[in-house]
């Protein structure tokens, strides 16, 4: 097998490095000089493991004279857990993959080649692309944001938001900060970063996230270049995201079957239709006035919270019908939701105004 270069501008051949798989079969490997990223395509066929030799004429990772760790992405993700044996000629590398797996990519700082300069440091673009893809779907805590700093250089600023004092921090290459960046019913939350390149070469680039969504971003090149990023923090309150709070602090946890449920039904039923996502956003305005105030009391005081509890149950069964119907039209939507309300009408008021009236006539007779 031999590998070529993925990048049409660079269209040559290398031999491949040595290697043992357990539990599949290697189906090629291609290497590209613009990101130094050497891309190996799996057939796995159960969970095991990948042990490669990377001779350090092919492909290296160094911070000047130092030994810098590969980036080690699979199937898009980063993954952290490898082991390696660094020797003068050579980086041994073991990566465990899953039968799920695909594909593995090794991303250094640098790539030899016939046609390459050596020691070309290279500004690895699609890397932060897709580890910004990566953290925009990984779970941050609510009221929380996320500052994503990319770079390969020294760097220093400063970070400040709802719910988050003003830090100043340091640093070199990669980092990521969670911060608390907080909008309530009543305000809403704001952030602010300055960062600036402390060297003359290299890049310096920030983003903020927050609910799967970019807040702000920006980035430099430039000589001690500075960048400014701010902007509104993203609310947990809007149709798009959030939790229940009655119900997260009746049942104890956001991963309750009871939360998922409402969580799943607002996100794969109501949110997916105009008239679903116009009643969220009504809805929304007028239990966020309340809300906050009842899970705290239920926080406080135990019998309340159980109160609660039964008070809620019967609504969350009723609820639990939309997850066995398809709700895929207007009509549908407004069908079963009218059906359901009327269904908790008569649950919640008409049968106790019935049964309070019968025993005040039983009474009455007696």
């Amino acid at each position: 097998m031999v590998g070529t270069f993925t990048s049409t501008a660079f269209a040559q051949q290398f031999k491949e490095p040595d290697y043992e798989m357990h539990g599949g079969e290697i189906l090629g490997f291609a290497l590209d000089p613009e990101t130094a990223t050497l891309t190996i395509l799996i057939d796995p066929r159960r969970g095991g493991e990948l042990h490669i030799t990377l001779p350090r004429n092919l492909i290296d990772a160094k911070d000047g004279p130092e030994d810098e760790d590969f980036i080690i992405l699979i199937n898009q993700l980063e993954y952290h857990f490898y082991e390696e044996i660094i020797t003068s000629s050579d980086r041994e590398v073991t990566i465990p993959f899953r039968k799920s797996d695909t594909e593995i990519q090794i991303i250094g700082t640098q790539v030899f080649s016939r046609e390459l300069t050596p020691e070309a440091t290279v500004q690895p673009e699609q890397v932060i692309e897709s580890k910004i893809r990566s953290e925009l779907g990984s779970e941050i805590p609510d009221g929380k944001a996320k500052l994503l700093i990319f770079s390969d250089t020294k760097w220093s600023g400063a970070l400040q938001a709802t719910g988050f004092d003003y830090t100043e921090v340091t640093g070199q290459r990669d980092k990521s900060i969670i911060f608390g960046c907080e909008t309530s019913i009543i305000r809403e939350g704001v952030f602010g970063a300055r960062f600036q390149k402390m060297t003359d070469e290299g890049y310096l680039r920030i983003v903020a996230i927050q609910n799967q969504k970019i807040m702000d971003q920006s980035s430099t090149e430039e000589r001690m270049g500075e960048i400014i990023i701010n902007g509104n923090c993203v609310s947990s309150f809007g149709s798009g995201g959030g939790a229940c709070l009655i119900a997260t602090a009746t049942f104890g946890s956001e991963l309750a079957p009871q939360v998922q449920q409402l969580r799943e039904l607002r996100d794969n039923k109501l949110l997916q239709t105009n008239s679903g996502s116009a009643f969220m956003t009504s809805f929304n305005q007028f239990y966020y006035l309340f809300s906050p105030t009842i899970a705290d009391w239920e926080r406080e005081s135990p019998i309340f919270k159980e109160a609660v509890k039964l008070t809620i149950t019967p609504l969350l069964t009723s609820l639990s019908i939309l997850n066995y119907v398809d709700m895929d039209s207007e009509s549908e939507v407004l069908g079963y939701g009218i059906s359901l309300i009327l269904l908790n009408i008569g649950m919640y008021f008409a049968a106790p105004a019935l049964l309070i009236t019968r025993l005040n006539k039983r009474f009455k007779w007696l």
